[in-house]
């Protein structure tokens, strides 16, 4: 009778589990129906409703609150996110979202220095953190990053063109055209390319 029981018992959790699974299925389904419809608020009541607390419900729900423009608790699902999966690198990613929109760049830069702690050569947050230090005009630091990022991605737009930007805003004109010239062989028709090649003619 006790082993009849105890295997009842374990059916039983079993099949709890496969309805939690398909009940998390059906949320995150209909969850994505109604971003694509642009209703946030239906979109955010489709997870809470499930009244779990995991990593992957907290990261979408830090997604579609920054959609909803409320940061604040964007920022808070982020960071239990990031409570559940502390080495999550697409979490603070998100957190940044409505960190920016909040203009809270110095927990910004903080975020994205993690990020490269974990990861050193990742190319967005390198990327990134150059172009925080230039517009401070920190030209040492801007310079630093942004060549780690050419250093793996030599032929990128992006990085090549900041480069050239970082260069000019120092005087050193041979140097950014190098970069410039780089940008402007990536995408020919990019007007800002044009634009920065002839001032260092």
């Amino acid at each position: 009778m006790k082993v009849k029981i105890t295997l009842i018992f374990v059916i039983a959790l079993i099949c709890g589990g496969v309805r939690a699974q398909d009940n998390a299925e059906t949320a995150f389904s209909k969850s994505y129906s109604f971003e694509y419809d642009t209703q946030y608020a239906k979109a955010i009541e489709a997870l809470v409703a499930l009244k779990q607390d995991s990593y992957e419900i907290n990261l979408r729900l830090g997604w579609l609150q920054y959609l909803s423009k409320d940061y604040v608790k964007s920022d808070m699902y982020y960071k239990k996110a990031l409570e559940a999966e502390p080495s999550s690198i697409e979490a603070r990613f998100g957190q940044i979202l409505p960190l920016v929109a909040l203009g809270n760049m110095t927990n910004v830069l903080n975020i994205y220095m993690d990020i490269l702690k974990l990861d050193p050569n990742n190319s967005i947050a390198n990327y990134r953190v150059g172009y925080i230090y230039y517009s401070k005009k920190d030209y040492v630091n801007a310079m630093a990053f942004v060549s780690k990022v050419i250093k793996t991605y030599p032929f990128d737009f992006d990085s090549n063109m900041l480069a050239g930007k970082i260069q000019l805003d120092q005087g050193k004109k041979p140097e950014a055209k190098k970069y410039f010239t780089k940008a402007l062989e990536y995408n020919p028709q990019s007007e800002d390319a044009k634009s920065a090649i002839k001032k260092v003619q």
